[in-house]
């Protein structure tokens, strides 16, 4: 899914229902930074689309830089929040959570889907192939996002009718 929203769905899902636990930033931007590569070799024509940044490893290494990045910026980040009307935890830990479930969460959608990926590098072979399809992997991530959207306009709600849940 090189340089599409779809993997805002399950962060979004993901990250609204445990907002407690889990830095929304972090995981929405971990979810789909991981595709800079592939947004890259698409543009420029190098292959394969889905190299070092679609292994675990890789993203875990590429999470580095999202968790920095948002615990830099948390004080910048959390008027959004604010505006947006969602609690958020800015903690160090909250924000590794989000960014490493992010990255892994990509890197396992995108491994049904393209079987020159390794997700396991250095171990050869992708055993995710197949097992689920377009049809699924990508109903998966647009039915997230609803699901989220409607979770976060159920939040809205709550707090329009009973302000002292901000």
């Amino acid at each position: 899914m090189p340089f599409t929203p779809y993997h805002l769905g399950p962060g979004l899902l993901i990250g609204l229902i445990f907002k407690q636990w889990i830095n929304i930033p972090a995981i929405l931007i971990a979810s789909i930074i991981v595709d800079v590569r592939a947004a890259y070799c698409l543009f420029t024509g190098c292959y394969p689309l889905h190299g070092p940044l679609h292994t675990f490893l890789g993203a875990l290494i590429l999470s580095s830089l999202v968790i920095f990045s948002i615990y830099l910026f948390r004080d910048h980040l959390k008027p959004i929040s604010i505006f947006l009307k969602i609690k958020q935890d800015y903690s160090f830990q909250s924000i590794v959570i989000g960014a490493v479930i992010g990255v892994w969460s990509h890197v396992i959608l995108d491994a049904f889907l393209y079987p020159e990926m390794l997700p396991f590098w250095p171990v050869s072979g992708n055993p995710f192939i197949g097992i689920f399809g377009n049809i699924e992997v990508y109903g998966f991530c647009i039915i997230g996002f609803a699901i989220g959207g409607m979770i976060y306009l159920y939040f809205l709600y709550k707090i329009w009718h009973d302000p002292k849940n901000q």
